[in-house]
């Protein structure tokens, strides 16, 4: 398949893939069955393994649902990202300290 849409990156799975790097936008239009693991690698294959890549669930008045597409943001080494196994060397960063100290600061003087 061919297109001319400057953002077309590929087709994975059997669906389209377009990519902006400019702004770090991944997305996947598909038939409504794309699954979980096909995203993951399909971002892993775009931006890398070790690339983190977030899915935005906006608020229902901004929800533009017009064709069944998912988009992925890539996030930058010091973005915030929930750590789930605790392995986030950003969790030793200055703002971490000092949330943390300040945190614990109000604590003792509460």
């Amino acid at each position: 398949m061919s297109y001319d849409d400057e953002n077309w990156w590929g087709e994975r799975y059997g669906y389209e893939v377009h990519v902006d790097n400019a702004i770090g936008h991944l997305w996947v239009i598909h038939d409504g069955q794309v699954t979980w693991d096909q995203l993951q690698a399909i971002k892993n294959e775009v931006w890398g393994f070790d690339a983190r890549a977030i899915e935005v669930y906006p608020a229902e008045g901004d929800v533009v649902n017009s064709l069944h597409c998912r988009h992925l943001w890539r996030l930058g080494p010091v973005d915030f990202a929930p750590d789930l196994l605790g392995n986030d060397p950003a969790q030793d960063s200055l703002a971490a300290r000092y949330m943390s100290a300040w945190a614990e600061a109000r604590e003792i003087g509460a």
